[in-house]
């Protein structure tokens, strides 16, 4: 097949995760020879369905099998950029390139709207999909809130509404959507980026090839630069809500994410009236699973599931939606950001106690320490983190597990790791 005016008859695909899979199905489907290459060792499922397609793989590592005859690399988003392997493609001079932009190339035609910002992306990007469909337009949510863009190339929407992260946009070279928005920026994961600053750029990238025909959309705390961004630029806090009971029982961090939405559905129907929007069709936009997610009352307890938080920011915006005395559960692969500023809200707001576990424990109790906070419970598993907290808490409080790292440690995402909670 012809991918931008090349020919394509192999390519190899770095990483087999969600992305991974979808990448290869595609080029199977097109009859591409393709070949996976994976640093994990491979569940028996991949490796089966890997095989019934006749797909020659390599797991636990990537070596020069990657460069046999391969006219394209593909890179899944947790393929670092640093990665030896990459180097040694590049002396070949063999394209590399990012799923992000690959479907960008294979849906040439389609506005897309993306979505990013450290919180608050896949709430924001469900609300798009809704708005727009309340209109009558079809458009698909795809991204990394779990519908890899790639699965929508032989099929596009009218309009796709992309979640996009600083990984995949820190590996892209190519991509433009019409609509580009920011919604904020906290810190998280430096453990990838190694600075702020270079989290930041990957952040901001979104809008690096947008052209005065494009809509740029941001925050008030994320200023930019005229001068850097072609496209027009809206701040979405301009944006008037719906005078609504809904609207007004709503956090201030999902008003905000409403905003947002509307902004971007105005840049593909600028005539959009606001007021006409059936708010109650949007609620289930700001309940997305183990976001927030109130479990059932433990003894008089409530308890909230909120494993959706992999950085500070997320957890101090959990902190601060709830009232009353509350038991903190914290835990997983610390992100080595923002949990100075998390350390002071719990102090600020007097949390009863906080339970840690898993692979950042230690460094989590370290930040409490230095701001002169000690009721810490260290635990190994999360099993063990909810049995310290029952333990602690008092009837009437609140048990918020809200970890504020990602779920890597000890499980393959925050839905298995919300669902090891929930259960």
């Amino acid at each position: 097949m012809r991918i931008a005016e090349h020919e394509v008859r192999r390519v190899s695909v770095l990483g087999y995760g969600r992305t991974g899979r979808a990448v290869s199905e595609y080029f199977y489907s097109h009859d591409v020879e393709v070949f996976v290459s994976d640093s994990r060792a491979l569940g028996a499922d991949d490796t089966n369905h890997l095989s019934a397609r006749g797909i020659p793989y390599e797991q636990a590592g990537h070596t020069v099998r990657v460069l046999e005859g391969t006219d394209l690399v593909i890179i899944s988003p947790g393929i670092r950029p640093d990665l030896p392997i990459l180097q040694k493609v590049r002396e070949t001079q063999t394209q590399i390139i990012s799923e992000l932009d690959l479907a960008f190339l294979l849906i040439p035609d389609t506005p897309l709207i993306a979505i990013t910002g450290t919180n608050g992306k896949s709430t924001t990007v469900k609300l798009v999909e809704e708005i727009l469909r309340q209109v009558g337009i079809k458009a698909i949510a795809a991204g990394n809130i779990g519908l890899p863009a790639i699965t929508l190339a032989d099929n596009p929407p009218e309009v796709v509404v992309l979640e996009v992260s600083s990984f995949q946009l820190e590996q892209s070279r190519i991509f433009r959507p019409s609509v580009a928005c920011l919604l904020n920026i906290a810190p998280d994961h430096l453990d990838r980026h190694g600075s702020m600053d270079r989290y930041v750029a990957a952040k901001l990238s979104i809008f690096d090839r947008q052209t005065n025909a494009d809509l740029a959309i941001a925050s008030h705390e994320v200023p930019l630069l005229r001068g850097s961004v072609e496209a027009r630029i809206v701040c979405y806090e301009d944006v008037t809500l719906p005078k609504d009971v809904f609207v007004d029982s709503l956090s201030p961090h999902n008003r905000s994410n409403l905003r947002a939405a509307i902004a971007c559905c105005k840049g593909v129907i600028p005539t959009l009236d606001e007021s006409r929007i059936d708010l109650r069709v949007l609620k289930g936009a700001f309940h997305l699973p183990y976001r927030m997610q109130e479990e059932p009352s433990l003894g008089g307890l409530r308890v909230i599931n909120d494993s959706k938080s992999t950085n500070a920011a997320s957890a101090i915006t959990a902190l601060q939606a709830i009232d009353g005395p509350c038991v903190l559960i914290l835990g997983g692969r610390h992100k080595r950001a923002g949990y100075e500023q998390l350390a002071s809200i719990i102090v600020q707001r007097d949390v009863r106690r906080v339970i840690l576990f898993g692979e950042g424990a230690t460094l989590l109790r370290l930040s409490l320490r230095d701001v002169g906070y000690a009721r810490v419970t260290l635990c190994s598993t999360l099993d063990h983190a909810l049995k310290c907290a029952l333990k602690e808490a008092r009837e009437g409080d609140t048990i918020l597990f809200s970890p504020a790292c990602s779920s890597y440690d000890q499980y393959s995402n925050y839905v298995e790791r919300g669902e090891h909670f929930s259960h």
